[in-house]
């Protein structure tokens, strides 16, 4: 008997047996030219994304944590020279996202079933040219598993070119305070733009909220704190 798609993906993704799927995961199958989910085929296409993802050899752009997709595809609207990859683990939201991006016909923008500690895994050396990180847990009392320390610029010396920025936004003030700290100390990354209230300053005009960024704004009224580091060398 031919086993059913939802058994395969299952099995594709988890160990253990189940008898309730989620219906988004049977639903990634849709979107072939916006969702990948395998992890070999990601490794596969490590050094040449632009080639075998997209068949341009246009500047390649990430993005770490993409919720429901409208960071994503307003960036690959608002960028068409440019391609997009952006990384998420939910079902739902990679559906969601992926469905945002066909429905407005944007072919410059995939989305990844992966985690961001694999980076070095699927990217090429020097292969991306900026690094996008909207609105991360700030792991109050955990700050050690925090995405945004240190230890990411070390992974950021493979896969960035030198000239490439990483664009950070939080509501979270410290996480923002402590960002710009440990930054200072950086050998091969300097600051070069930062905001406490960047829907005050001259960055809002180019400023494409995510869907959290429009929930936290319209409930609580809160300042968004912003980050520019670029690698220098």
């Amino acid at each position: 008997m031919k086993e059913r798609l939802e058994d395969t993906l299952w099995k594709h993704f988890f160990t253990n047996p189940r008898t309730n799927y989620n219906p988004y995961m049977v639903k990634l199958v849709e979107y072939p030219n916006h969702i990948i989910y395998d992890s070999e085929i990601m490794d596969s296409y490590r050094g040449n994304w632009n080639q075998k993802a997209f068949g341009n050899s246009n500047p390649v752009y990430l993005e770490i944590g993409s919720g429901s997709g409208n960071f994503a595809v307003g960036m690959a609207a608002k960028y068409p020279e440019r391609n997009h990859l952006a990384l998420e683990i939910r079902f739902k939201r990679l559906v969601l996202s992926a469905n945002k991006a066909v429905k407005r016909n944007l072919n410059n923008v995939v989305f990844l079933r992966r985690r961001g500690e694999d980076i070095t895994k699927f990217i090429g050396n020097e292969e991306i040219e900026g690094l996008y990180i909207n609105f991360p847990d700030p792991w109050e009392g955990n700050e050690k598993n925090r995405i945004l320390q240190p230890k990411l610029f070390e992974l950021l010396d493979v896969i960035m070119k030198v000239g490439g920025t990483l664009f950070f936004k939080t509501d979270h003030d410290q996480y923002y305070t402590d960002v710009l700290d440990f930054a200072k100390d950086l050998k091969n990354y300097e600051v070069v733009y930062h905001t406490a209230d960047l829907h005050n300053s001259p960055k809002a005009v180019d400023n494409i909220r995510t869907e959290f960024e429009d929930l936290f704004i319209c409930k609580h009224n809160k300042n968004i704190n912003y980050i520019e580091i670029k690698k220098i060398k």
